[in-house]
């Protein structure tokens, strides 16, 4: 497949990175980002008009639908003769207005007009239109012979280092629930030995979150290395790529070998957004289509082609959509529409929502019955944290204070932590429907004799309890 570059998320100095002699895909979340280490040109009539008729052509020649990319480029060029752009002589904002006027006919969001002073980024587009230098048709290349693949430059290389290669957080949720937030999917030697590398760190875990409700696009490349740690050896299609302009088709597959763990059983949960796009969306979309992940949030942005940057002229790029991407099977696509979830969800609920759906399956999958009810009980913690129960407010002025064995409670922002001993740090204690707390599997309560909190008493998951008389503090 084509190779990505992420603009959502480059700086303007890595902009000129850009420069390239092959097709890139960006995300749909794009902004206007340029390096200014060079003076911008004033635009005058000419300038403009060149880079509207270079735009215009470009979009006939190569834009994944033919009669749409005409479309966009007569509106453009109706726009230009209206006067719409006389009065702009910034190259940054004609690049803003020149990518709203593009998206305006059919809302794509590949579509993006980018500006750098200092150098002229984008690829030159032959009369053959944009070739796509990916696997050839029947598959994916087998590691280390992958055509086209660029040298990264040094801007993108500690663009990559500074972003960790848009691994933003690995965790493990309560529960041997494993969490990957992916906030963009890079390429490269090295973001692959970090990919592996996080992903050998949750190898033992029992389910597997990815958050990608802030990745904007991406590799395909790399989506397709992680999505085939969780397939079988044998190669499942998962994309079908088809470039018009080129003349080209392909299908994409999952790979036959990985560098990490293969764990083609383990359940796994997707978290989406209005945000995520283009690659995230293919990531969410194959899992979604192969049966190997439940996706939960909200309908994603519906930025389903593969774009190239293509130089316009004046130090202006466009990115242009010249492919369509569907599902080998049914011919699905999710350009506009965006991926659904599985369970919808506000995406600010989604991880809680996707918790508590990991916990229920470990538990029915699980043969041991104390981890089955420490799993349930932490599963009736996580769904109270997406209820949001407030603490009762006498409880906030009775509960705090020491109570025996170096344990205490604190009021903080109408919460209540608890600290198991001396100096440690306070967990929350979360509000439950039968008026006791959790912290994971274990629960307390507060017992009161004449209005006053006496005691503190915490339950174990085993059903072991035990009381702590309270020392200091402490109120009605």
């Amino acid at each position: 497949m084509v190779h990505v570059s992420l603009l959502s998320l480059f700086t303007r100095a890595a902009v000129a990175a850009l420069i390239v002699a092959k097709p890139l895909a960006c995300p749909a979340q794009s902004t206007q980002v340029s390096s200014r280490s060079a003076a911008p040109i004033t635009l005058d009539a000419a300038t403009r008009r060149d880079v509207v008729d270079t735009i215009s052509a470009a979009l006939r020649r190569n834009y994944v639908d033919a009669d749409t990319g005409r479309l966009i480029a007569d509106r453009l060029q109706s726009r230009r003769a209206a006067g719409a752009f006389d009065k702009i002589t910034d190259p940054y904002r004609f690049a803003e207005v020149l990518s709203e006027e593009l998206r305006a006919i059919n809302g794509d969001r590949h579509l993006l007009v980018v500006y750098d002073a200092a150098s002229q980024p984008g690829m030159r587009v032959g009369p053959e239109g944009i070739r796509m230098f990916g696997p050839p048709p029947g598959g994916s290349p087998p590691a280390g012979d992958r055509p086209g693949r660029r040298q990264p430059s040094p801007e993108m290389i500690a663009f990559a280092h500074r972003e960790h290669f848009g691994l933003r957080r690995i965790d493990i949720l309560p529960g041997n629930v494993g969490y990957l937030d992916i906030r963009g999917f890079m390429e490269g030697p090295e973001t692959e030995e970090a990919v592996v590398s996080a992903l050998k760190y949750l190898q033992f875990t029992d389910a597997i979150i990815f958050d990608l409700r802030r990745n904007g696009g991406g590799s395909p490349e790399s989506v397709n290395l992680i999505i085939s740690h969780f397939t079988g050896a044998d190669t499942l299609p998962s994309l079908t790529v088809t470039n018009r302009s080129g003349g080209e088709k392909f299908t994409r597959y999952t790979l036959a070998t990985v560098p990490g763990p293969r764990r083609p059983t383990v359940p796994l949960y997707v978290l989406t957004s209005g945000f995520t796009a283009s690659a995230g969306e293919d990531f969410a979309f194959v899992l979604k289509n192969l049966g190997r992940a439940t996706i939960v949030g909200a309908p994603s942005a519906g930025a389903g082609h593969n774009n190239a940057m293509i130089n316009t002229g004046h130090g202006f790029a466009t990115s242009i959509s010249f492919t369509r991407v569907t599902d080998p099977k049914t011919g699905a696509e999710w350009e506009r529409v965006g991926v659904q979830p599985n369970v919808v969800v506000d995406p600010a609920q989604a991880l809680d929502a996707a918790h508590a759906l990991a916990l229920k399956t470990i538990a029915d999958a699980s043969t041991d019955d104390r981890w089955k009810r420490e799993l349930t009980l932490t599963r009736e913690v996580v769904e109270a944290q997406r209820a949001a129960r407030p603490v009762p407010g006498d409880l906030l002025r009775a509960a705090p204070g020491r109570y025996e064995g170096g344990r205490s409670v604190a009021a903080q922002i109408g919460q209540l932590l608890y600290s198991r001993r001396e100096g440690a740090p306070g967990d929350e204690l979360v509000p439950l429907a039968d008026g006791t707390f959790g912290v994971g599997a274990a629960r307390f309560a507060f017992e009161r004799e004449g209005g006053r909190v006496v005691r503190l008493r915490v339950t174990q998951p085993n059903g072991s309890s035990l009381t702590y008389a309270r020392t200091t503090g402490g109120g009605r």
